[in-house]
């Protein structure tokens, strides 16, 4: 055994009692004060605990009879002796456990319990009372008992020690002295409770033990008795009265920890043998008395001095003692049985009385007890809830208790005006429902909707009508601690004033919308208290499974999300400057309602991240659940229906299946229907119960009525209680008949019940209609005169069948509604109905089952549907006005992210957007910068990398709260790009505006080129113009002349500004919080977008390029300085734009990444595209050009997508359309585009249609440098057969491409001359050259014609020629009077090929005849033409003469085909003509055709078309014999047509060339013969010289 302290308990012992002793030696009349006393309690100690009857045994005598004190005790001897015995057995005694605990403490108990000692004497004992608790008694200390025994030797210590606490007592010298002794009292309580160790002797026992564990319910309650005592004494110092209040709460922290650790099997077994015990123990108590019936007398002084003895224990009444005072407060006895009576330990029956105190000491109708004692018990029972709320459900009997009569008066002070007192009762509401939720569902309902409706401003909507009705919830009363109206009892008969009437008592609630607005402290008190209830991660959860899907309450859970959205924005009407109260930042209530709806927003990202708990397998299912909420949205919808009308509510409601009979139903099926209406109406708390009363009460609703008032059993029931539940279904019509039919259904069904005291249904009828009245005029606060029972009865007389009712009957009706009023439905107003709708709450909790309590994520999906569109709105709301609040930003940017996460997972891409939309307005880049100027921002060199130093990058980079807003923003967009829709245009708008400023990485700002490549988009100015002059071909100075003028060689800086140190610094800032952003990574999940979300962001890039395009050329309305209006149209060129730029070619990324989607992406962007080129002069040559680069970027993908081909060759006729200015800047880009999509795909061009557009774009591109090589070499390869190829649809086209290639070389080649005015030089020039190459590829053509010709579908082969050989024939024919010498050589000389060629040879011969008229003869007739003459002098005859050449050889070559054709005759007249005219005056012609034309001459002859006349006919004119001539007419015609003007031309060549012939040998010949073997032989040397010529 070891003691608790170092110091021997022996010594300590003695030690105390020489302070004690000394002091009362020091006063020697400290016994004999008169003063007034001060006692705890005046019951005497039990007999068997009674210091007079302690034996030897225990090791004290009695010592000598003096006085008898007032209490039994000793007098002034008797309190000092014992003090000696106590010396004398320490000192003759070794092991003080050899004394009992009580011997030790006796003798301080005594002076603890005499009246006589003084208070410092008093305040001595108790000090050492408090050393002897700590230091001495633990030795004495065993495991606590678990049972019923006998009292161990310790516990009876302490049950003397505990009466004598409670029965201290001692003169009254000054208040700071007896607070004192009362410090020194609590302080002993204290130790009492304190854990102490176990001696040694117990080494199983482990831990620590208090000495509670040793006491009875008894001592326990006499603890708790002092303590409550002390704080129902106003007089007390609040220091005192805290300290009290804070002994008290270690007791209840001890007794409720206690009930934690108990079962209530086990407690049940404890009080039965408790009982047992205590009933054999009252037996011998009863035998003792029976021995001695002499009753101690008592002095005149003691009930003098007891009538001057302040009481401070008596908290409640009889009441409080009554634990206490079962078996202790009995009379004493000499004659006691010595026996240690049985212990059983505290447990239940103190913690039921305790509990049953703390709620009666809350009543706040009972003006008994002070807003002090309130506080006081508030803060009691708040530490009974915390210690052991949760364990309070296992016990009904202190459960019910909490959840009838505890929260009823604990709502009712959350109402009070007192700060303290309502701060202290929502704490304890909040522990309350923190503790004992899910025994508290439909008071949790009552208290959310309370504080939802009393703080919502400025004026709050009245709850649900089914809130405040007879089955319903009531509304909370105000609390105060006046006068009381809730109790009838007190309540006179008589009638009440009109001030009564007009002011109603403190304690009658008044309707929350009557109630004065919030103030600022309270709602906050009240926020965090709804702060900490919503804590549980399940709270939300909660909500929903049990109000929102039950049909029988509110949706409390889209209130309470209601009503924390509003909550987040400020209240109250504007100020009075007229400003809002918007931007004002957030107070404290703001904060705490952002807070909630962040919690709940945790919580579900928790259960998706962490996963759920499972659903409770007791719970209903979650689909019996979700049935439950469809349910209640259809019978909102039929109640509703009901209440304007009640027959389409009825029938709405049976269609839905909610009104139907039920299978236990019997009777006619117009019966059953009946019945089931009358359930729904009986049992549905949502309908509107004036209109429920009148329509039953109906005519026509005879039989519904019957069955509504046949539901009702009213068997053993008085008429006055089957009356007041009538009633409370429905409000009374106010018209006599209606009521009549009521009165006389309710009577016929109540007799059927046989009601022993009425005789006849039309007895109970009159008596029916008498209770009605009586309740009116009992309760009508306008009547003066109350009606008396004897007026009652007096009233009814004679008709009960004719007989009087029995006056017992009547009086018990009276006595019944006089103390409780038939409240009708929509009355309950006041105490009485806070007290009937309360009383209603608690049955209807009885048959609502337990609340569900459960964090499961089953309907997180269908809360965060309901509720994402307000929580974002408040959120994004509280992240704007919380600039300066980092930790309100953390915590909004958190609920962002978290919101982002669920609407991932539950599929709602409209949150992103909302989150996308309220983010961009906080990131401060959503600045509108149309007026954007080219000048140049200063750039540094920082940190090896480029800075460019903008007034918003310096914006950006000071704004804490933009970029987290911006990091947040991109962060949730990455990885949810494909769920934005609506957010994309603030998105692009961002980029927007970090392009402007230099701030996006570089991969976002290139653009491709058919040409460059990639290449970064130029952000200055460019200041060419649509219409350029026409620049000169070739050279180096051409090339750097091309260069300065394109718009990426253009210079235009501005100068430069100074930076500070602090700019560079805020501006290195924004780019490494945009370097965070990952911006890459995120347009790269942009360029991979689905449809769907594609779409959107297409049509966003398009509305913002269309803002800053096409937006600006529309019509603008303005007025005028008059007043009219007039419409404005945009006049001249928009200044270059770099956003127009990145706009497109963010489109056109896009929609080429996203090749499968072309057929969706290509009409919105073509149109706008085609919008933008519709009006080319009205932009910059960039942003043309990059528009052109773009169709043609999109027609390559168009162009693999047969069902888009249409398509392509709209795009290709929008670029045919362009202004030949506009085309002539964009023609590289266009041609090379075009490239692209012919060398793709060779079969992608048709139709003669869509050849037409190609053919068109290219010739549009003949005249630029560099656009038409790109075109020559296509039309190159068609020629040789290569790429697309040559087609009867695209021949005509190539040929003319080529005809005005040759064409343009001619004119390039005169302006050359014309512009040096000197002789054309040796070298081409590139125009010439291209010239000539197209000629080589019109003489190209021969190889494919064939094939063509093959393939044509023509209907003969003259058409076919016509189609084919005609054109280029024609082309060669015209350019051979081509200014430029050199194409008209190469075209002479491929002409004569193609007609000397073997496949125009063997042609047809009714082509042959076209070859002169359509080819031959208009170069011919051209050539004599001054003016083409002109154009180059010295080449110009040398061309006519190899003209006339081809003319004679062409014909030579096919005069022997030309021979049976009747137009023989004629052509070769004409080719007469032309060279008649070609050799007239020209000799060196005349030498050289001349040879040609002999050849022919001797042709023809050698043919036999050409035939001089007979030499007889010549002779015949000299005087000779005349020979016959046998020429046909077409040779005569031929000749004499012909002979003249060879004449002419030739002189003599006929007669030496072709003689007059002799004879008959060629006199036979006819027009068309085909020539003799013998014939004339033809000068082969002359046709061989002819033949020499070259090109032939």
């Amino acid at each position: 055994m070891s003691a608790p302290t170092d110091l021997p308990p022996t010594t300590l012992l003695l030690q105390e009692v020489q302070t004690v002793t000394s002091a009362m030696r020091r006063n020697q009349r400290w016994a004999s004060s008169s003063s007034a006393g001060f006692t705890t309690s005046q019951a005497p100690l039990p007999p068997y605990l009674h210091a007079a009857r302690v034996r030897k045994k225990h090791g004290l005598a009695s010592g000598k009879r003096g006085r008898t004190s007032l209490d039994g005790g000793a007098d002034e001897g008797d309190l000092m002796g014992g003090f000696v015995e106590l010396r004398r057995s320490l000192g003759e005694t070794k092991d003080i456990t050899a004394l009992s605990p009580l011997d030790l403490a006796q003798p301080f108990l005594a002076l603890i319990r005499s009246q006589l000692t003084s208070g410092p004497i008093t305040s001595l004992a108790l000090t050492s009372l408090h050393a002897l608790i700590l230091s001495v008694l633990p030795i004495y200390l065993t495991p606590p008992p678990t049972s019923v025994g006998p009292s161990t030797p310790l516990q009876i210590a302490l049950a003397h020690i505990t009466s004598a606490l409670s029965q201290c007592r001692f003169p009254s010298s000054s208040p700071q002295q007896d607070e004192l002794v009362l410090l020194r009292l609590l302080r002993v309580i204290e130790a009492l409770a304190t854990p102490l160790p176990y001696p040694n002797q117990y080494p199983s026992a482990s831990g620590t033990a208090s000495m509670l564990e040793q006491m009875g319910d008894e001592s326990v309650c006499e603890l708790l008795e002092v303590g409550l005592g002390m704080l129902a004494r106003a007089r007390l110092s609040e220091g005192l009265r805290n300290t009290a209040q804070s002994c008290v709460q270690v007791i209840v922290r001890a007794c409720f920890t206690r009930l934690k650790h108990q079962t209530p099997e086990g407690v049940e077994r404890l009080l039965k043998a408790g009982r047992e015990a205590e009933v054999e123990r009252e037996e011998k108590e009863r035998n003792a008395k029976a021995k001695d019936k002499v009753e101690k007398p008592e002095e005149p002084e003691k009930q003098e001095i007891v009538a001057n003895t302040v009481v401070i224990a008596n908290v409640d009444g009889p009441a409080l003692n009554g634990l206490a005072s079962e078996g202790t407060r009995a009379s004493l006895s000499e004659d006691i049985d010595d026996t240690p009576p049985p212990f059983t330990p505290y447990g239940l029956p103190t913690i039921l009385e305790l509990l049953r105190v703390l709620i009666a000491l809350l009543n706040p109708s009972d003006q008994a007890h002070t807003d002090s004692m309130r506080l006081a018990a508030l803060a009691i029972l708040n530490t009974a809830l915390e210690v052991g709320g949760s364990s309070l459900g296992d016990w009904p009997e202190l459960c019910e208790g909490v959840r009838d009569e505890g929260c009823r008066y604990l709502f009712q002070l959350t109402r009070s005006d007192s700060p303290l007192l309502l701060a202290q009762s929502l704490r304890t509401t909040s522990t309350l429902f923190s503790t004992m939720l899910p025994h508290l569902k439909l008071q949790l309902e009552l208290f959310l909707s309370y504080l939802i409706d009393r703080l919502t401003p400025p004026t709050p909507s009245p709850l649900p009508l089914h809130l405040f009705n007879a089955a319903s919830r009531p509304a909370s009363p105000a609390a105060s601690v006046g006068e009381s109206a809730a109790n009838p009892d007190s309540q006179p008969s008589g009638a009440a004033t009109p001030a009564d009437v007009a002011t109603p008592a403190a304690s009658t609630p008044r309707p929350i919308s009557l109630l004065p607005p919030v103030p600022g402290e309270t709602k906050e008190l009240m926020l965090e208290t709804l702060t900490q209830i919503a804590l549980r991660p399940s709270f939300m959860v909660d909500l929903w499974t049990n109000f929102d899907c039950s049909t029988e309450s509110e949706d409390l859970f889209e209130r309470l999300v209601g009503f924390l959205t509003r909550g987040v924005y400020p209240p109250g009407p504007p100020k009075p400057d007229g400003s809002s109260n918007l931007f004002d930042g957030l107070d404290a209530a703001q904060l705490l309602s952002l807070e909630i709806l962040l919690s709940f927003i945790s919580a579900m990202n928790d259960r998706l991240e962490d996963g759920s708990d499972d659903w409770p397998s007791t719970a209903p299912s979650s689909e019996e659940l979700v049935g439950r909420k469809g349910r209640k949205g259809i019978l909102l919808t039929g109640a509703a229906m009901f209440n304007a009308k009640p027959k389409n509510g009825i029938v709405f409601l049976e269609k839905q299946g909610l009104i139907a009979p039920s299978a236990d139903d019997e009777g006619t099926d117009d019966e059953k229907r009946q019945k089931a209406i009358a359930r729904f109406l009986r049992s549905s708390t949502r309908l509107d119960k004036k209109l429920l009363g009148e329509y039953i009460s109906r005519p026509d609703q005879v039989e519904l009525l019957n069955a509504f008032i046949g539901l009702f059993d009213f068997k053993g029931k008085s008429i006055a209680d089957a009356m007041r539940e009538l009633l409370e279904t429905f409000r009374l019509p106010g018209e006599a008949q209606p009521i009549a039919r009521i009165t006389e259904t309710f009577a016929a069904h109540f007799f059927s019940f046989a009601p022993p005291e009425i005789a006849s249904q039309d007895a109970v009828y009159v008596l029916a209609y008498s209770v009605i009245m009586l309740n009116t005029d009992l309760h009508n606060p306008q009547n003066r005169k109350r009606m008396t029972i004897d007026d009652y009865k007096r009233n009814l007389r004679g008709v009960n069948d004719g007989k009087d009712f029995d006056p017992e009957y009547l009086a018990s009706i009276h006595e019944s509604i006089k103390k409780r009023e038939i409240i009708l439905p929509e009355e309950h107003v006041g105490q009485p109905g806070f007290d009937y709708a309360w009383k209603s709450l608690m049955q209807r909790s009885r048959t609502a089952g337990a609340m569900i309590v459960c964090n499961a994520d089953v309907f997180d999906e269908s809360m965060f549907r309901l509720s994402w569109r307000p929580l974002i709105s408040s959120i994004a709301y509280a992240f704007t006005m919380s600039a300066q609040d980092e930790h309100v930003i953390q915590k909004a940017i958190t609920g962002f992210r978290q919101c982002a996460t669920l609407a991932g997972h539950f599929h709602l891409p409209e949150v992103f957007d909302t989150i996308v939309l309220s983010l961009a307005s906080a990131t401060g880049l959503l600045e509108d910068d149309e007026r954007y100027e080219t000048a140049t921002f200063p750039v540094v060199e920082k940190e090896n990398q480029s800075v460019t130093v903008s007034p918003l990058a310096i914006r950006f980079g000071q704004s804490y709260r933009s970029q987290l807003a911006t990091v947040v923003l991109f962060t949730i967009a990455k990885g949810h790009g494909g769920a934005i829709r609506e957010g994309w245009l603030q998105l692009f708008e961002m980029f927007q505006t970090l392009f402007l400023h230099s701030l996006l990485p570089s991969p976002m700002l290139q653009m491709e080129d058919f040409l460059a490549g990639t290449t970064t988009i130029p952000m200055k100015s460019a200041q060419p113009t649509l219409a350029p002059e026409r620049r000169p071909e070739g050279g180096l100075l051409s090339t750097l002349s091309s260069y300065l003028l394109s718009p990426y060689g253009s210079s235009n800086d501005a100068l430069v500004t100074e930076t500070s140190d602090e700019d560079v610094e805020n501006t290195l800032v924004a780019v490494d919080c945009l370097s965070s952003c990952k911006l890459e990574e995120f347009y790269a999940e942009i360029l991979t977008l689905e449809l769907d979300a594609l779409l959107p962001a297409l049509r966003a890039i398009r509305h913002l390029a269309e803002s800053r395009t096409t937006a600006k050329l529309q019509v603008r309305t303005e007025r005028s300085e008059t007043g009219s209006p007039r419409q404005i149209r945009f006049e001249g060129q928009l200044p270059y734009d770099p956003a127009c730029v990145f706009h497109l070619e963010l489109m056109v990324s896009l929609a080429t990444r996203g090749k499968e989607h072309i057929a969706e992406t290509w009409p919105v962007i073509f149109e706008y595209i085609s919008a933008l080129l519709g009006s080319a002069q009205s932009y910059s040559v960039l942003l043309i050009e990059r528009a052109v680069v773009g169709l043609l970027r999109l027609c390559l993908l168009v162009s693999e997508t047969p069902s888009l081909r249409d398509q392509l060759y709209l795009a290709l006729d929008v670029l045919r359309s362009l202004p030949s200015s506009a085309l002539n800047a964009v023609s590289e880009q266009l041609m090379a585009g075009v490239a692209r999509i012919l060398e793709k795909d060779s079969t992608v061009v048709k139709s003669q249609t869509e050849w037409g557009l190609i053919i068109a774009l290219f010739r549009a591109t003949v005249a630029h440098p560099e656009a038409s090589k790109v075109t020559l070499e296509i039309v190159q390869k068609m020629a040789s057969g290569e790429g697309p190829g040559l087609t009867a649809d695209n021949f005509g086209g190539v040929v003319a491409l080529l005809d005005e290639f040759a064409t343009a070389a001619g004119a390039a080649a005169a302006g050359r001359v014309q512009g040096r005015r000197a002789p054309p030089q040796t070298a081409l020039g590139p125009a010439v050259e291209r010239g000539l190459t197209a000629l080589d590829s019109l003489y190209e053509l021969r190889n494919a014609i064939p094939q063509l010709i093959e393939a044509a579908t023509t209907s003969s082969k003259h058409d076919a020629w016509n189609a084919f050989w005609l054109p280029p024939l024609l082309v060669l024919s015209k350019q051979c009077v081509n200014g430029c010498r050199d194409i008209r050589q190469r075209a002479i000389s491929y002409l004569q090929r193609l007609l000397l060629s073997p496949q125009l040879l063997s042609g047809d011969q009714s082509t042959l005849p076209m070859i002169f008229d359509r080819v031959l003869f208009p170069v011919m007739d051209e050539l004599l033409k001054p003016q083409v003459y002109e154009r180059d002098p010295q080449g110009m005859a040398e061309t006519r003469l190899k003209a006339a050449t081809i003319l004679c050889k062409i014909f030579l070559q096919y005069v022997v085909r030309l021979v049976e054709s009747e137009a023989v005759v004629g052509l070769f007249v004409r080719v007469l003509d032309k060279l008649e005219r070609f050799m007239r005056g020209e000799k060196d012609m005349l030498n050289e055709a001349g040879e040609s034309l002999k050849n022919v001459i001797l042709v023809m002859h050698s043919s036999g078309l050409l035939l001089p006349p007979p030499a007889t006919t010549t002779a015949t004119a000299t005087g000779g014999a005349a020979a016959e001539d046998t020429r046909s007419e077409e040779q005569k015609n031929l000749w004499a047509s012909t002979a003249g003007r060879i004449e002419r031309i030739l002189p003599g060549f006929l007669a030496e060339a072709l003689p007059a012939e002799r004879g008959a040998s060629g006199a036979g010949a006819k027009a068309g013969d085909k020539p003799a073997a013998t014939g004339p032989v033809t000068p082969k040397t002359s046709l061989d010289r002819e033949r020499k010529v070259p090109g032939s």
